[in-house]
């Protein structure tokens, strides 16, 4: 989906691989702890510890992005770590980092980034302020453009789990060229090339 919302993304995602040689995870859209769109560029190994762990609970910098906006130095923050995620982290390369916050439309929008070798420096901080804020910006619009009606969500929710469309007319108590509209036009709204894709991306984005 991220190729929808940001322009030239390849281009985008090559800065913040440029910056954050230790990795770094990109969430737009988040909303009662779950992201719209997540994007983990962090080490397989980290991201199964992190898993293993239960991290999410007990990492600073996980409080900080659900409480604050703006943008902070990992080394800067002074909440409680009790778990050790940071050293842990610290261990798989990511030594030094920042975390990116902005809002919009009362969702979420973060970029937590990490470096093996230095701090970000202040020029690097502000350039990725700026991308989370206009990425958030950018998923808002997107977003809104979308604008599937409740036949068309019931419509692709319908066959998410395989059913054939007879049977998903049927579950719908609608005729079959009715279904079928319905997921022509939101496959249009979604561009995805076929239904089958407007169900996968719809069920991406948690519409159904």
């Amino acid at each position: 989906m991220i190729e929808l919302v940001i322009p030239n993304h390849e281009d985008e995602l090559a800065v913040l691989e440029r910056i954050g040689n230790g990795g770094f995870i990109l969430g737009l859209g988040l909303k009662f702890g779950k992201p719209d769109f997540c994007l983990n560029r962090y080490s397989d190994a980290w991201t199964k510890k992190y898993e293993q762990e239960n991290y999410f609970f007990g990492d600073p910098m996980t409080v900080w992005t659900m409480a604050r906006t703006g943008m902070i130095r990992w080394s800067e923050c002074s909440l409680p770590d009790l778990r050790g995620v940071m050293a842990d982290a610290a261990t798989h390369g990511l030594v030094y980092g920042a975390t990116f916050v902005e809002v919009v439309k009362g969702k979420r929008s973060f970029l937590s980034i990490a470096r093996n070798d230095r701090e970000l420096t202040d020029a690097e901080m502000e350039l990725l302020m700026g991308r989370v804020k206009a990425w958030a910006n950018l998923f808002t619009s997107y977003w809104k453009t979308i604008g599937l009606s409740q036949g068309e969500i019931d419509a692709l929710a319908s066959i998410k789990g395989g059913a054939n469309q007879d049977d998903a007319a049927e579950t719908l108590n609608i005729s079959r060229s009715a279904l079928r509209q319905r997921l022509s036009t939101a496959q249009v709204k979604l561009r995805a090339p076929n239904s089958v894709s407007a169900v996968a991306r719809a069920a991406q984005m948690g519409i159904i």
